[in-house]
């Protein structure tokens, strides 16, 4: 596959995705403080952040992905895909094992430390499936 190089056009589209994961960190950090103001506490204070951070993290390397602006697609693709599948097969594996000895995701109202686990394997799956739609796409398009 022949690298590509970033035109005006992707910089722009790279430039609209993070401003868009700037304001939706924004908006998820005042939801955050709005439940925790009305004593709504979802995970502990660790967990949210981190939670909060992963989940905008997920969604602009989706976008970017989806939207063939990612940084070195060109050579990248395939370790980029494989990283994050294996990064959800352990997170899944971990959960799945927890479950098995009879492990809580929620406790007291609150993600503990399984749940939070839960949903940092869900996150790179995303990623993965991007990966792999935009993988597949490109595919079906080179054979017309």
């Amino acid at each position: 596959m022949i690298p590509r190089r970033f035109d005006e056009r992707q910089l722009k589209i790279r430039g609209g995705i993070f401003f868009r994961g700037l304001m939706i960190t924004f908006a998820l950090l005042l939801t955050n403080a709005l439940l925790q103001a009305n004593d709504i506490v979802w995970a502990s204070g660790f967990h949210q952040n981190i939670i909060i951070g992963m989940s905008v993290s997920n969604y602009i390397l989706v976008e970017a992905i989806l939207r063939d602006a990612f940084f070195g697609m060109g050579q990248m693709r395939w370790p980029i895909i494989g990283t994050f599948g294996v990064i959800s097969l352990v997170f899944i594996f971990v959960v799945a094992s927890s479950f098995i000895r009879g492990n809580m995701l929620v406790y007291d109202g609150m993600l503990n430390d399984y749940g939070f686990v839960l949903i940092a394997a869900i996150l790179p799956v995303s990623v993965t499936i991007a990966g792999l739609v935009k993988e597949v796409a490109e595919k079906c398009s080179n054979k017309d």
